[in-house]
């Protein structure tokens, strides 16, 4: 510890009843030569700050390993964040969706009423629920079923959107096949 340095320092009490976390910052006082004289220190109590970053490791740690892509924009649909099953799914790197609006994935097969119908409702702040049909970077579509959620600031401000997206192309494919099927009965019994 040299004079003009400072020390942080982060560790658990363990006291009866619970434990509790501490940081004491240190900071050496010097005399006219630059000798240290003496030491002061700043104890507080940081458990609060701990058990926060504790909860936001395991929702990370949620989004992270989802089996659903997760998607965040901000107001103006510019990608702030994508997880790795995005990146699995999708083709698109990290890198390539940063930046970048989730028309990348437009198929030109979704309505153009769904997507107005999607941001009327997130921009007045309701949550969107419905399907898109989409393509991977590599130009293959594949269906999703969409969560899309505004996120709102302390005030109320909307801030940011979520969106938590289902791969279903294989029930898409069972749905079509069972139409299908279904034509294909009514013929018969109009030939009938």
């Amino acid at each position: 510890f040299d004079a003009g340095e400072k020390m942080l320092v982060e560790y658990m009490i363990r006291v009866p009843g619970g434990n509790f976390w501490s940081e004491t910052s240190l900071s050496p006082m010097c005399d006219a030569n630059g000798n240290i004289t003496a030491v002061v220190g700043f104890v507080r109590d940081i458990t609060e700050r701990k058990k926060a970053e504790e909860h936001i490791r395991k929702l990370l740690h949620a989004i992270e390993y989802s089996s659903a892509t997760i998607v965040i924009t901000d107001t103006k649909g510019k990608i702030e964040y994508v997880n790795p099953k995005f990146t699995r799914l999708t083709g698109y790197t990290y890198e390539d969706a940063i930046g970048s609006n989730p028309r990348i994935l437009k198929s030109g097969k979704t309505l153009p009423e769904v997507y107005s119908e999607l941001w009327k409702a997130i921009m007045s702040g309701n949550e969107w629920h419905g399907e898109f049909c989409n393509k991977k970077k590599s130009g293959e579509l594949y269906w999703e079923s969409a969560s899309i959620s505004p996120v709102k600031d302390d005030k109320g401000v909307i801030t940011n959107f979520i969106a938590v997206k289902d791969e279903i192309t294989e029930r898409k494919k069972m749905e079509e096949m069972l139409l299908q099927s279904e034509k294909l009965k009514s013929l018969g019994t109009i030939t009938a």
